[in-house]
């Protein structure tokens, strides 16, 4: 599981060919000059490129401040970047490449050739490495390959002394582009991007009673394909062409040997939890059709069409037999088939039409239409012999067809007032068949209202006014039924909890209100106010328990300013504060009703300043401070034990100073502090609890008080 040696052979060579590309082309693309210009002339009109090396220190090894820029562990680092960009007069020819952290597993590098109004190529690399945020102490085996093992065992609830560090997934990124003009209505376009994963990821495997921690193994390659043809005439403008994507993952399953005996021998059906099916590979085709019509100097229309066809045919992997229990007749997969075949076809059309009849009246309409139709062969997977069972062992089909349509106009009225209302309307009609857990209904309608006022009340201040008010019901749920295997038919009747409303697509009225002003009192002061704020009603439940969601509601608050002191220092700064909040209710029976009031609560404040301490010195500041608490307010059957709220905190404080030694040569320092708290149960436990224990003894900590230093000093040269 140690990457280390890995990324060490895999990162050099690639970062020591980057500069060896860029100082290669670059060489080639010459400028020529009058020899009589100035040399500050010269500096004007000439593109200039700048080459930044130098060293980092990280002052200790953390888990969330390093989690994407690869600052994860004490220590030094190398620090490099670049950007050369050179033209060649004499035929129009532009030459540019940039890089950055070349010292961390995080670099970015491209490259682009261009002769202006003809043609275009480009070629990027660039990596992120994600680190997980978590210390795991587990006594598994073999992580980071897809054959993992535990010790035969029923559970072992005593804290496990094995750690597993840098757990980590690495994302290395291509992508090639190709442009090319035949003349001024006629352009080709072409990208190609492939996007390879290697790594690991927290997984598990587990059931009521029993509870396992696993790692996923990651090894998977992406690739996506674009080709456009565009056209763009005086009237007609026109883009089609194809997309492809392709999806391979080298790991198809994850076998787990030993571990907990319910897990291993008979997890569901009597089959074991020993092979793990992983993300399976898959493609899909799209042919796609854009443009747009100006019928008149006032009246555009536009159109998108798009047909796509997504493919699922990897094999089903390998299921042994359980090792107690009758085997069902016919084996564990009763379908004939050998993999899924899983095919969606999905059909999208989009008109819109825009017209401004005269100088005060602006029309503005669009219809959409998108049909994703699953085409998977629908045929019975397993044996089912209940007389009540909630399935009845096929596969269900998940289509969606959306209709949705909108309809504005925006008048200007007198003094400078502009009045905008609109409609909005959407169908969803959702797939139904076989038998389903959650309550559901096969179509939602929604529909929403918009009006908005606003005016340039003088030349520093301006602002809008807008109110939104939305309502979707739909169809009557379906009744839940229960599979009868003997009959081979539904149960009649409702034979068991059809209570909950899902909040996707349960009766909603909204209700949005938004406000924003910019305000200019003197010349160097900008100021920006916006408030928002929705409420969600969720009605009576669908039976006298009420559960499900009831109501739900989200405020934001927030200010910006921006004040250019003099001519050397400016400042910024800006103030936020947001509330979200859901009321819900679920249990089955009056007895066990619980309820949760959610609600979270996020205050931020920033400040950023930038000046010039002498005309060689350049300073800069910025300031952070965020706080997050959720709180969870549970009543009814969870009074006696309610959860405790979660609090997360965060301070960053940067600082940079530039001193230049000349006019091409400048040394640069940055200071990084950054501080995290928090006391988030779900990961540590409480004080009165402990953290949590898997059943197999794993534990996952995170470090709940957390600062981290960061000193970095770099030295860049620029030059023509």
């Amino acid at each position: 599981m140690n990457y280390q040696n890995r990324k060490a052979a895999h990162h050099l060579p690639l970062k020591a060919s980057v500069i060896a590309i860029a100082i290669a082309f670059s060489s080639s693309a010459s400028a020529v000059f009058d020899e009589d210009l100035s040399e500050e002339t010269l500096r004007l009109i000439t593109p200039g490129s700048e080459i930044t090396l130098g060293v980092g220190s990280v002052s200790g090894d953390n888990q969330r401040f390093g989690t994407y820029n690869g600052l994860h562990k004490q220590g030094y680092i190398g620090l490099g970047e670049f950007s050369i960009v050179r033209r060649d007069e004499s035929t129009g020819t532009w030459f540019r490449s940039e890089a950055r952290n070349l010292g961390i597993p995080q670099a970015e590098f491209r490259i682009e050739h261009e002769r202006q109004g003809q043609w275009r190529y480009f070629a990027e690399f660039d990596q992120i490495t994600r680190y997980t945020p978590y210390d795991v102490r587990s006594r598994l085996q073999g992580g980071g390959s897809h054959n993992l093992s535990y010790a035969n065992t029923s559970g072992q609830q005593t804290v496990a002394s094995n750690t597993l560090n840098d757990l980590h997934t690495e994302r290395l990124g291509a992508k090639l582009g190709f442009t090319h003009l035949f003349n001024s209505e006629l352009e080709l376009r072409f990208l190609f991007q492939n996007q390879e994963k290697k790594g690991e990821r927290l997984f598990g495997r587990g059931t009521g009673g029993a509870q396992e921690f696993l790692i996923e193994p990651i090894d998977s390659t992406t690739r996506q394909l674009d080709l456009l043809l565009n056209y763009t005439g005086e009237r007609l403008q026109l883009s089609g062409g194809y997309y492809g994507s392709w999806y391979q993952n080298a790991n198809s399953q994850l076998n787990v040997a030993g571990g907990d005996a319910a897990l291993r021998t008979a997890a569901g059906p009597a089959i074991p939890f020993s092979v793990i099916a992983l993300a399976p590979d898959n493609f899909a085709h799209q042919f796609h059709l854009t443009g747009g019509y100006q019928f008149t100097d006032r009246t555009r229309g536009t159109f998108k069409l798009s047909h796509t066809n997504a493919y699922q045919t990897d094999g089903f992997v390998g299921v042994p037999g359980p090792t107690s229990g009758a085997n069902p007749a016919g084996g564990l997969n009763l379908s004939g088939r050998s993999d899924l075949g899983g095919r969606i076809e999905t059909t999208l059309v989009n008109l819109g039409v825009s017209s401004r009849p005269n100088s005060d009246l602006s029309l503005l309409g669009n219809f959409r239409y998108e049909d994703r139709h699953d085409r998977t062969p629908v045929v019975r997977y397993i044996t089912v012999t209940s007389t009540t069972s909630t399935t009845d062992g096929f596969n269900e089909p998940r289509s969606l067809k959306v209709i949705s349509g909108k309809l504005e106009a925006s008048y200007q009225l007198p003094a400078g007032f502009r009045a905008t209302g609109g409609i909005d309307l959407e169908q969803k009609e959702h797939s139904m068949a076989g038998v389903r857990v959650v309550g559901y209904r096969d179509r939602t309608d929604e529909v929403s209202y918009r009006a908005e006022l606003s005016k340039a009340l003088a030349d520093e201040l301006s602002g809008s006014l807008s109110f939104i008010h939305s309502n979707r019901d739909g169809s009557d749920y379906r009744n839940l039924q229960t599979w009868n295997a003997t009959t081979g038919t539904f149960n009649s009747g409702t034979s068991y909890s059809n209570r909950l409303q899902p909040i996707y697509i349960g009766d909603r009225k909204r209700d949005k209100i938004r406000l924003l002003s910019d305000w200019s009192p003197v010349e160097p002061l900008t100021l920006q106010f916006g408030v928002e704020s929705s409420r969600d009603n969720y009605g009576a439940g669908r039976d006298s328990l009420d559960i499900g969601p009831r109501q739900g509601s989200a405020q934001l608050y927030s200010i910006d300013a921006a004040w250019s002191i003099n001519d050397a220092w400016r400042l910024n700064s800006w103030v936020s504060r947001s509330v979200t909040s859901m009321d819900q209710a679920t249990g089955n029976s009056v007895a066990t009703l619980w309820t949760s009031g959610i609600v979270n609560r996020v205050q931020m404040i920033g400040a950023g300043l930038r000046g010039k301490l002498t005309s060689r010195i350049d300073v800069g500041a910025d300031l952070t401070v965020a706080h997050d608490r959720s709180t969870y307010n549970q009543g009814g059957a969870a009074a006696s034990s309610p959860l405790p709220d979660i609090t997360y905190d965060q301070t960053t404080f940067k600082l940079f100073g530039r001193y230049a030694l000349s006019k091409d040569i400048k040394l640069r320092l940055d200071y990084i502090r950054d501080h995290r708290k928090t006391d988030d149960w779900t990961w540590n436990g409480t004080a009165s609890s402990g953290p949590y224990v898997y059943t197999d003894g794993t534990v996952i900590f995170q470090n709940p008080n957390e600062t981290v230093h960061f000193l970095g000093i770099s030295v860049s040269y620029a030059f023509r």
